[in-house]
Parts: C-alpha cells; structure tokens; sequence
C-alpha cells in the first residue's frame, strides 16, 4: 500500500513538472527537487495562482487567463485526487486487515457467514464490537461477495447486520456492487426472498445521494415491484425515504395502473402500497388515488374481498367527501347486497362533515 502511495505522488509531479517554487538552492549552486510532498503542496497552491507575465496584458485578457489556467489546474489536480482518494482507501484497508488480522474470525469471514451457525456468530461479532473500525473490518471481508451474500439464506443476515451497524459513508462498497450488476438486477433484488431485505436496510442506513439513486432505479419498475409477494416491502419502505417528488412518481405509476387492483393475484400486494401511500401522502394525493380508484366501475367492491384492499378502501372513504364519498360507499356497499353491518362501518367511514 505504502508502495502504491508512493507510486501515485511521482507519477503525479512526473506528469506536472514543478514550478520554481518546488525547488531549492544546493551549497554548489545546483538545483534539486524538495521532497514531493512540499512539491504536491506548491503545485496545489499554484492551482490558483495565475502566471507572473499576465500582469503585463490588458485586464479582459487578463482575466479570461486567469480563469482558464486555474481551471486547468484544477482539472488536472482533480483527476489526482480521485487517483489519490484510492490509494488511500486501499491503503485504509490493508491497515485493518492487518490491526485485525489475529482474531479468530479474520479471513473466515465469508465462509462462516454461509451457515446457520456461523452468520450467527459473525453477527455477534458485529453486535459486540467495541470499535467502528472492527466492525468495517469484519464487513470488508465481504467485498466480492455482496451479491451472493444477497441471495444467501444465511449470509443475507450478516450483509443485513453490516448495513446497520456500519457508518452510512461505510456502506459504500454495498452500494457499488450493486450498482456495478445494473438496474435490471437491482429492481430483481428487491423482488428476490432475500434481496428485498437487503434493499430495505440500504434504503433505511444508506447516504442520501447513494439512497436517492437506488429509489430512482426501483421507481423505474414501481408496479412491477409493488404487484411482487415481496417487493410490495421495499416499496412501502421506499415511501418513508423517499422525497416528495418521488413519491408523486409511484404515486402517478399507480394511477395509470389501478385496474391491477381488481386482479385477484395481484390485488393484495399493490393493495398493500396503496394503503401505504394513503397513509404517508399529502392531501391533495389521497384525493387524487381516491378518484382513480373511485372511476373504475367495480373496483372498491373487488378491493374489498381481501385484506389489504379493504383497508384501502377504507381509505377511500376517509379521504373523499360530498357526493364522492356517497358514491364509493355505494361501490362498495350498495345495492340490495349491503348488509346493515355494511352500512354501519361505511358511517363509521365516512369523514367529519359529511
């Protein structure tokens, strides 16, 4: 790792030559190189400094100098620090292998987390830590393997363990390997057995910028993932995360889709959003889903023969009123079939001032 470092602070001053600044005066009048970290300094300071022979031009020139050698400084300098930042990252981590590297669970990490005895005992580990740095050095035994332990009956639970009790900036290398098999397999993840435990304490623990990207991914296959045995958890669990425009986005998904609600297998997933959404979202939504619902014919009394959509037809009714109201109880408990039960927990229903 020291070795590494070293190789991306010369390849840098190789590629950017000092200035005269980097350099200093031997007893024999010679020049030599300071030590490269002084250089790295001066050439960051010079990052902002124009050359000495602009003062000499007209000021419009001048200042368009000025700008354009600061800015290719900086872009040069950039490029560097995101080099730099991975050296140091690797280095980070080759010194936590090494601060770790006799305790009796260091290297097994992966193979323990894969059966049921020993994910609990990596769990323990993790739970029992004294120090943040054990508990990344125990979750960094998992890179490489994120995506197996996501699918894994057992390694799910370490992975789960690691999300929350990590850092959010730790989480990090999560989220890339996610990113890294591409949206498909994110959106089928959240659907998977396992996966969607993973996804949830990712949207739960995760960096905002990091969580924001992953719901965005999520909400392009929205219905899919709410019509799913278990994606309809992620995304109830998205909606607690998730910005107000997003949510006006699965919002909007549902609305051009309610008539899945009337679909017997699908019912009671996408039923089960709804109730979620009915519950988290602004007034002016509720209404909106409301009278989504409320226009296909027959839909309310189909949402309310299973669990999940009789409470979202319960919220329906507490969400609509006048006339509106009056017809979804119609929908849902008119006709000669409405029993006088019916009828009582419709009154029940309905909104103050109704």
């Amino acid at each position: 790792s020291q070795h590494l470092l070293g190789f991306a602070l010369c390849s840098f001053l190789l590629m950017h030559p000092p200035q005269s600044d980097d350099v200093e005066s031997s007893p024999l009048g010679c020049r030599q190189q300071a030590h490269p970290l002084q250089a790295l300094s001066s050439r960051l300071r010079f990052a902002s400094e124009a050359p000495s022979w602009v003062g000499y031009l007209p000021q419009e020139l001048q200042d368009k100098i000025s700008t354009s050698a600061a800015a290719r400084q900086l872009g040069q300098l950039h490029g560097f620090g995101i080099a730099f930042e991975t050296v140091m990252k690797e280095k980070g981590s080759g010194q936590l292998r090494a601060l770790h590297s006799g305790a009796w669970w260091s290297q097994r990490v992966w193979s323990l987390s894969r059966d049921s005895k020993g994910c609990r005992e990596v769990q323990q580990v993790l739970e029992e830590a004294q120090e943040q740095d054990e508990r990344l050095a125990v979750a960094l035994e998992l890179r490489g393997h994120v995506w197996e332990a996501l699918r894994d009956p057992f390694a799910n639970y370490v992975l789960q363990k690691c999300i929350t009790v990590l850092c959010r900036d730790d989480l990090t290398f999560v989220f890339q390997e996610l990113q890294q098999k591409g949206p498909e397999m994110i959106q089928q993840a959240a659907r998977h057995k396992y996966g969607c435990r993973i996804i949830q304490r990712l949207l739960e623990c995760g960096p905002a910028d990091q969580v924001n990207d992953l719901i965005d991914c999520l909400l392009h296959d929205a219905i899919n993932i709410c019509a799913h045995p278990y994606g309809n958890y992620v995304m109830q669990n998205l909606l607690d995360q998730s910005t107000r425009e997003q949510r006006r986005r699965l919002l909007h998904s549902l609305m051009d889709n309610v008539t899945l609600v009337g679909n017997e297998n699908e019912n009671v997933y996408v039923s089960a959003v709804m109730v979620k959404i009915m519950s988290v979202a602004q007034r002016e939504e509720k209404v909106q889903l409301a009278r989504a619902l409320l226009r296909v014919p027959g839909l309310l009394r189909k949402m309310g023969s299973t669990r999940h959509g009789h409470q979202a037809a319960k919220k329906v009714l507490k969400t609509l009123t006048g006339s509106e109201h009056e017809e979804a109880r119609f929908q849902l408990y008119g006709g000669g079939e409405a029993t006088v039960e019916s009828r009582r927990k419709a009154a029940r229903w309905a909104p103050s001032g109704v």
